[in-house]
């Protein structure tokens, strides 16, 4: 039976109570299948193909089992770009974007050595290379699964100045040869709450032991990898600041700043070796 828009619609409306964002994203789900925002606005009919209608079913079922709309649409949009997404890697969050305006605003250049520590989707470095071309990164991953999403977004974007390696942070790394460290590591401690609104993204990717950890490993390879003068920025959680920043000056950091998020919160932290 092809069902006609407004049945979609009111069974979005029937579900806000539960879902407050339902009706947005089925909006944005719409658009997907080639809906024009005309049609959308006014609920007006459409003829949905056998194929549409069995996508917009998936599309009821899984949202309401609680599966991310990125996943969904195995789409997710980053600095401007489109990034294939699903459960192998984490969604990329908005403020991680502030992470690529610091580093596109240092002065590097095509001889510069970047290197990102887990890099999931490759957003980070993929983006970073985008908007500017003369500059390379080898980003790594200790997931194998991982690094096949973020092969593809390589292979979307034609991003041929990011290579991708499977490595257990900067282990493969050579001392004294990087001028810039990436990373947005785990960071969650195991067991935070709020660890149950992020169950269908891979737990490798967000928790890590006390929290700290991955910043511990992180820093006590990136001290050594890192070129005099070579920098290094970290992803952190906003209650973190104060710890990275000890961390990094205890493996003989220095010139350590954090900066805030969009919400005014800590988020970021870098220095100098």
């Amino acid at each position: 039976m092809n069902q006609s828009i407004k049945y979609y619609f009111a069974l979005a409306r029937s579900k806000e109570y539960q879902y407050r964002n339902i009706l947005r994203d089925l909006k944005y789900f719409f658009k997907s299948l080639g809906v024009s925002d005309a049609i959308i606005t006014l609920e007006d009919q459409h003829n949905f193909s056998a194929e549409d209608i069995l996508k917009l079913d998936t599309f009821f079922s899984s949202y309401l089992a609680g599966i991310p709309l990125d996943y969904i649409l195995n789409e997710s949009e980053f600095m401007g770009y489109k990034f294939y997404v699903d459960s192998r890697v984490l969604i990329p969050r908005p403020e991680t974007e502030l992470i690529v305006e610091w580093v596109l605003g240092l002065p590097l250049n095509k001889n510069s050595t970047i290197f990102e520590v887990g890099t999931g989707s490759g957003c980070i470095a993929i983006s970073i290379c985008l908007k500017n071309k003369d500059l390379k990164i080898l980003a790594t991953d200790l997931s194998d699964a991982a690094l096949e999403v973020a092969q593809i977004n390589r292979g979307l974007h034609n991003a041929n100045n990011v290579n991708f390696v499977q490595s257990n942070w900067l282990a493969c790394s050579m001392d004294s040869s990087l001028d810039l460290v990436i990373s947005n590591p785990p960071y969650i401690k195991p067991n935070d709450p709020h660890l149950r609104e992020l169950n269908h993204e891979p737990s490798i990717a967000l928790t890590s032991k006390n929290g700290s950890q991955s910043f511990l490993h992180i820093a006590s390879q990136a001290i050594s990898s890192l070129k005099l003068g070579g920098k290094i920025i970290f992803e952190h959680g906003y209650s973190q600041a104060e710890e990275v920043s000890n961390i990094l000056k205890d493996f003989g950091f220095e010139n350590i700043v954090t900066c805030k998020d969009f919400q005014g919160l800590d988020r970021y932290t870098y220095a100098n070796k």
